[in-house]
C-alpha cells in the first residue's frame, strides 16, 4: 500500500484545505519530512492512518480532537487520500466528528463521521464502519497492525531496550495480544486461592457443626473435639445417638401407659359429668309435671265447650255464601255499566278518526296535484342532458385535435432548432477543413520549395544539374524553410503556424462544442528546419479528416432538412383536413398566411389554434355548468316520482282508514245500546237498592263465623300446648331415671371387678347401698385423679422433647460434618495439583527461573525479534554489536525477556543499558524494525510499500548516521518507500527528497514537497 496523493482540510494544524502530491516522491528510497518542531510532521502520518481507519496512529488522539483549531468556523474537515494496492488505485475520503457553522442561520450543527472508498471499478463504498472494515479486508491490517508497522514512533522502542523483564511484557502484551495467557495465570492463581478457602470454609464449618452439638457428658464431648480428630469425634457422637435413641424408646413406652390411664380416667369422669347432669334434669321434669297437669285439665274443658257450638257455625257459612252470591250481581252490574261507557267513548272517538282522515285526504290530493304539475315541466330534461353531454364529448374531440396540432407544431419548432443547430456546426466543420486544406496547401509548397533548394545546395561548377543537365547554374535556388518570410499565398492563412503545428511546435487542434474542430494558432516561433515528407503526409491526413467530418456533419444537417420538409408537408395537409369544415373567412385567413410563406403560415397557424383552444375551452366550460343543472333537474325528477308515488300510497291508506273507522262507530252504538237493556233487567234481581248495604251484612256475618272460629283454635292450641308440656316431661324424667340405674349399675361392675384384680375395695369403690356415691362425688374423685396422671404426662412428654431435641440436633451435625468432610477431601486434593499448575505458570516454583507462562510465549516472539533486528543492528554497528535475550543479571522479579549484547571486538557480553546514547538509538531502531517485520509476519506476510521512522537521529554521530541511513535505505530496496520524520540538519543535506512542514505566523501550519 502506498499513499500517491494526500488531501488534508482543517485537520490538526492544517488550518485551510493542503494537498501534498506524494507521487513525486517515487515509489521507492528515502525521503524526509522535516520542519519546525509542534508544525505537525507526525500529523501527516495521522491524516494518513484516519482516512484509512477512521482514527489517528496514537491512542491519545481522538477522532474528534481532529479538527483544527485554526480552521474557519464554515470550513469542512477531511482527509482525501489516493493509494495504489497490488498495482491498482483507491480513492478514499473520510470526515471525523466536529462542529461546524450551520449553512443557514446562525449557530453550530454536529457532522456525523462519514467515509467513501471508490474502487478501480468504479464502484463506491461509504459509510464510516463499512469503509474501515473493507480497507482492513483489502490491506489485511487492521490499525493497531498498521501503526506498529508503518510508523517507528518517537521514543517507543527505548523502553523495549533499557526496560526489564516486566516492560517488555507489558509491550509485548499489548503488541502480540499475550493477554490471554497473563488472564490464564490468574485464573489459575484464583482457582487455587478459591480451593483453599473452600477447604478452609469446610475446615471451620466442621468446628462450627462440633460446636452444636448437645452432650449429656460435656467434659467427654468437649475432649474429642479439642483432638481434632475428626475420625474420632464421629465415632464418640454415633455413640452417643445410640443411646439417646434407646431413651427415647423407653420414654416412649412410658408415655403410652400415662396414655392409656388418662384416656380411661377421662372417659369415667365423662360418664360421670353425664350421670350427674341426668340427675338435674330428672328432677327439673319431676317439677315440670307437677306444675302443668292441673293446666292441662282446664284447658281440655275449654275445648270442649267451643266444640259444641258447631251448628251455630254451619248456619253463618250458609248466610255468608248467599251474601256472596248477591254480591256477583252488583260486580255484573258494574261492568256493564263500565262497558257501555267505554263504547259510548270509543264511538266518539271513531267519530273524530273519521273526520280526520277525510280532512287528510283532501290535503294529500291537493299534494298529488302539485307534484304532478312539477312532474310535467321536467318531463324533457332526460334528452337535453343527453343532447348537453353528447355536445361535451363532441367539444372534448375538437379540444384534443387541436391539442394535436399544437404538439405538431411545437415538435416540427423543436425540429427547426436542430436543424439550426446542425447547420451551425457544419459551418463550423466547414471552416476547419478549409483551414487544415490550406494549411496542407501551404506545406506541400514549402516542401516543394525546400527539395529545390536541396538540390541546388549540391550544384559545383562545371557538372551537371541533376534537373535540366546544365553544366552552368547562373540562379540556383536557395533553400526554403518555414518561418523565412516566404510569402503567405491566397487562402492560406497563418501559414507560418500551420508549420509550427506540423512538426508539433505548439499550434493545437479542439473540438469545436457540439460541432467540428477549429485551428487556434500558437504563437510563430523562428525556425530554418526544412519540411519534410512526413509533416506533409500528417498535414495531408488532417485535412482529410477535417473533410471527412464536415461532410458527415453535411449529410447530417441535410437529413435533419429533408425530416423537417416531410413533416411540413404532413402538417398542411392536416391543416387542410381541419379546415375544411371551417367558416370561409377562417379558411380564407389560413390560405392567405400560406401564399405568405412558411414563416407566416406556421405563426398565422400557432395563433389560430391559441384561439380555437380559449373559444373551445370557454364552450367546455359552459357545457359543464349546463350539464350540472340538468344533472340536478334529472335528480330532482327522481325525487318527485318517488314523492307522488307516496303521497298515491298515503291517500289510499287514509280513505281506507276513514272507512275503518266509521264501520267501528257503527258497532260500538250499537254494542252500547244492547249493554243498557241488560241494566235495566238485572236491576230487578238485586235485594237491595245499594251495593253498600249488601254488603255490610256479609261483614258482619264473617265477624261472626271469625270469632267463633279463633275463640275454638285458642281452645286447641292452649289444650296441645299443656298436652305436649306434660308429654314431654314424663317421657324425660323416665329416660333420666334409666340412665342413672345405667350408671349406677356400671360402677357396681367396675368395683366388683377391681375387688377381684386388687383383692380390696377403697372408700370410693365401696358397694353397700349406704355407702353408695352420688354421680357429683364421683366427678369430684376423678377429676383429682385426672390431674395427677396429666402432671406425671406433662413430666415425662417435656423430657422426650429435650431427649428428641438433643438427637435430632446431633443427627444434624453428624451428617453435615460427614459431608463437610467430604467436601473438604476434594477440596484439599484439587487444591494440591492446582496450587502446582499456578505456581509453574506463575514462575513461582522453588529453585526454579521464574519464568511465567505469558513470558514463556512472548520468549519465542522476543527472539524472532532479536534475530530480526541484528540483521540491521550488525550493519549499523560496523559488525561491532550483536542482541541476545538473557536471564536478568539480578535475578530479582520475574526474568526470561532479559537482553544483552555481544561485543564482538573485545568477546565480551554486558547488558544493553550500558550501551551509550547513539548506539542505544542504533538498537531501538533495530528492535523497532525487528519487530515491525515479525509484526508482518504475524499478520500473513503482508508487505507495505511505505514506512515512517519518527525521530531519535538527533543522538548519532555522523559515522553512526551514515550507518543508520544505510540501514533505513536496505529497508527502501525493492519498491518500498522510507520517510524519516525528523529536523536533524545533516539529515536535510543527505536527503534530497523532503516534505517540509512550516508554521504560518497566522496560525497553522503548511507543507510542501521539496525535490
Amino acid at each position: 500500500m502506498r499513499p500517491t496523493k494526500l488531501t488534508i482540510s482543517a485537520f490538526g494544524p492544517y488550518a485551510g484545505e493542503m494537498t501534498l502530491e506524494l507521487e513525486r516522491l517515487g515509489d521507492r528510497g528515502i525521503y524526509l519530512i522535516t520542519g519546525d518542531t509542534g508544525a505537525g510532521k507526525t500529523t501527516i502520518f495521522d491524516a494518513i492512518t484516519f482516512a484509512l481507519y477512521g482514527n489517528a496512529s496514537g491512542e491519545n488522539r481522538k477522532p474528534r480532537m481532529l479538527r483544527s483549531k485554526y480552521a474557519l468556523a464554515e470550513a469542512r474537515t477531511f482527509v482525501e487520500m489516493e493509494f495504489v494496492y497490488n498495482g491498482k488505485t483507491y480513492r478514499l475520503r473520510r470526515n471525523p466528528e466536529y462542529l461546524r457553522a450551520k449553512q443557514r442561520g446562525e449557530g453550530e450543527t454536529k457532522e456525523r463521521p462519514d467515509a467513501l472508498l471508490e474502487l478501480p471499478d468504479g464502484n463506491v463504498i461509504t459509510g464510516d464502519r463499512t469503509v474501515t472494515a473493507r480497507v482492513e479486508e483489502l490491506v489485511g491490517l487492521n490499525r493497531e497492525q498498521f501503526s506498529q508497522i508503518a510508523m517507528l514512533a518517537q521514543g517507543s522502542f527505548s523502553r523495549l531496550l533499557s526496560g526489564r523483564t516486566e516492560d517488555r511484557g507489558a509491550i509485548f502484551r499489548e503488541i502480540f495480544r499475550t493477554r490471554p495467557y497473563q488472564k490464564f495465570q490468574e485464573r489459575l492463581k484464583d482457582k487455587a486461592k478459591g480451593l483453599y478457602g473452600a477447604y478452609a470454609d469446610s475446615v471451620k464449618s466442621i468446628g462450627q457443626y462440633a460446636g452444636g452439638v448437645m452432650a449429656e457428658d460435656g467434659e467427654r464431648w468437649r475432649a474429642a473435639v479439642e483432638s481434632k480428630d475428626l475420625e474420632a469425634m464421629l465415632d464418640l457422637l454415633e455413640e452417643m445417638i445410640r443411646e439417646d435413641e434407646s431413651g427415647a424408646a423407653g420414654l416412649e413406652q412410658d408415655l403410652k401407659a400415662v396414655r392409656e390411664r388418662s384416656g380411661l380416667l377421662g372417659q369415667r369422669l365423662g360418664e360421670a359429668r353425664s350421670a350427674a347432669k341426668a340427675q338435674e334434669d330428672a328432677q327439673r321434669a319431676e317439677q315440670e309435671l307437677r306444675e302443668n297437669r292441673p293446666l292441662f285439665e282446664e284447658a281440655k274443658a275449654v275445648f270442649e265447650r267451643e266444640k259444641g257450638r258447631a251448628g251455630e257455625r254451619e248456619q253463618l257459612i250458609g248466610e255468608i255464601s248467599r251474601a256472596q252470591e248477591n254480591l256477583k250481581a252488583y260486580d255484573e252490574h258494574d261492568r256493564l255499566a263500565a262497558d257501555s261507557r267505554a263504547c259510548q267513548a270509543e264511538a266518539k272517538g271513531m267519530e273524530t278518526l273519521e273526520a280526520a282522515a277525510g280532512n287528510e285526504a283532501e290535503t294529500l290530493g291537493l299534494k298529488l296535484q302539485e307534484l304532478q304539475e312539477e312532474l310535467d315541466r321536467l318531463q324533457t330534461v332526460g334528452e337535453e342532458l343527453v343532447a348537453a353531454r353528447s355536445a361535451a364529448e363532441r367539444l372534448g374531440q375538437n379540444r384534443q385535435r387541436i391539442a394535436a396540432h399544437a404538439r405538431e407544431l411545437s415538435e416540427y419548432r423543436a425540429e427547426e432548432r436542430k436543424l439550426a443547430a446542425a447547420q451551425r456546426e457544419y459551418q463550423a466543420a466547414d471552416q476547419a477543413r478549409r483551414a487544415r486544406e490550406a494549411e496542407y496547401q501551404e506545406l506541400y509548397q514549402v516542401f516543394l520549395d525546400s527539395q529545390a533548394g536541396i538540390l541546388a545546395a549540391g550544384l559545383k561548377p562545371g557538372q551537371p544539374c541533376p534537373v535540366c543537365g546544365s553544366l552552368e547554374h547562373p540562379a540556383p535556388a536557395g533553400r526554403a524553410a518555414a518561418g523565412d518570410g516566404t510569402e503567405e499565398r491566397p487562402g492560406a492563412p497563418g501559414a507560418g503556424a500551420a508549420v509550427h503545428e506540423a512538426r508539433g511546435d505548439g499550434a493545437a487542434v479542439h473540438e469545436a462544442p457540439g460541432a467540428g474542430t477549429a485551428i487556434h494558432e500558437a504563437p510563430s516561433r523562428p525556425s530554418h528546419t526544412p519540411v519534410t515528407k512526413e509533416q506533409v503526409d500528417a498535414a495531408s491526413r488532417r485535412a482529410k479528416e477535417a473533410s471527412d467530418a464536415a461532410a458527415k456533419l453535411s449529410l447530417r444537417a441535410g437529413g435533419v432538412k429533408g425530416s423537417l420538409d416531410q413533416r411540413f408537408e404532413r402538417m398542411k395537409e392536416q391543416v387542410e383536413a381541419e379546415i375544411g369544415g371551417w367558416k370561409e373567412s377562417w379558411q380564407e385567413r389560413i390560405r392567405g398566411a400560406q401564399a405568405k410563406g412558411r414563416e407566416a403560415f406556421l405563426e398565422e397557424w400557432k395563433l389560430v389554434l391559441e384561439q380555437l383552444d380559449g373559444v373551445l375551452r370557454r364552450q367546455a366550460e359552459a357545457g359543464e355548468q349546463t350539464i350540472c343543472g340538468l344533472e340536478e333537474q334529472a335528480k330532482r325528477r327522481g325525487q318527485l316520482e318517488a314523492q307522488k308515488k307516496k303521497a298515491a300510497q298515503d291517500l289510499e291508506n287514509c280513505r281506507e282508514r276513514r272507512q275503518e273507522a266509521g264501520k267501528a262507530r257503527l258497532r260500538a252504538e250499537t254494542r252500547r245500546t244492547e249493554l243498557e237493556r241488560q241494566i235495566a233487567e238485572l236491576k230487578k234481581r238485586l235485594p237491595h237498592g245499594e251495593r253498600a248495604a249488601a254488603e255490610a251484612e256479609l261483614t258482619e256475618h264473617r265477624r261472626r263465623l271469625l270469632a267463633m272460629e279463633q275463640a275454638l283454635n285458642a281452645a286447641e292450641k292452649r289444650l296441645n300446648e299443656y298436652s305436649g308440656r306434660v308429654s314431654a316431661a314424663e317421657a324425660r324424667a323416665q329416660a333420666l331415671n334409666r340412665q342413672l340405674e345405667a350408671f349406677y349399675r356400671q360402677q357396681e361392675e367396675r368395683c366388683v371387678i377391681c375387688a377381684a384384680t386388687q383383692g380390696s375395695l377403697s372408700p370410693m369403690q365401696d358397694s353397700s347401698p349406704e355407702a353408695q356415691l352420688s354421680p357429683s362425688d364421683w366427678v369430684r374423685q376423678l377429676e383429682t385423679e385426672l390431674a395427677w396422671e396429666g402432671e406425671i404426662l406433662e413430666r415425662l412428654e417435656a423430657g422426650r422433647n429435650r431427649l428428641h431435641h438433643r438427637l435430632e440436633t446431633n443427627r444434624l451435625a453428624r451428617d453435615n460434618m460427614v459431608r463437610q468432610q467430604a467436601a473438604m477431601e476434594a477440596a484439599r486434593q484439587q487444591w494440591t495439583w492446582v496450587k502446582a499448575m499456578a505456581d509453574t505458570a506463575a514462575g513461582e516454583v522453588n529453585g526454579k527461573d521464574k519464568i511465567t507462562f505469558e513470558t514463556y510465549v512472548q520468549m519465542a516472539y522476543f527472539e524472532r525479534i532479536i534475530a530480526r533486528a541484528n540483521a540491521r543492528f550488525m550493519v549499523m554497528s560496523g559488525g561491532q554489536y550483536e542482541l541476545k535475550r538473557c536471564m536478568e543479571e539480578d535475578g530479582r522479579g520475574k526474568n526470561g525477556l532479559g537482553l544483552s549484547v555481544i561485543d564482538h571486538y573485545n568477546g565480551s557480553e554486558r547488558s544493553a543499558r550500558t550501551l551509550s546514547g547513539g548506539e542505544s538509538f542504533q538498537a531501538s531502531l533495530s528492535l523497532a524494525l525487528g519487530l515491525s517485520d515479525e509484526i508482518q509476519s504475524q499478520a500473513g506476510g503482508i508487505r507495505l510499500d511505505t514506512m515512517f521512522v519518527d525521530e531519535g537521529f538527533g543522538s548519532l554521530d555522523g559515522e553512526s548516521l551514515n550507518l543508520a541511513v544505510k540501514a533505513l535505505a536496505g529497508l527502501a530496496e525493492g519498491n518500498r518507500l522510507v520517510g524519516i520524520i525528523s529536523h536533524v540538519p545533516e539529515l536535510k543535506e543527505r536527503i534530497e527528497k523532503q516534505i517540509v512542514v512550516t508554521k504560518e505566523k497566522s496560525g497553522g501550519s503548511r507543507a510542501e514537497i521539496d525535490i
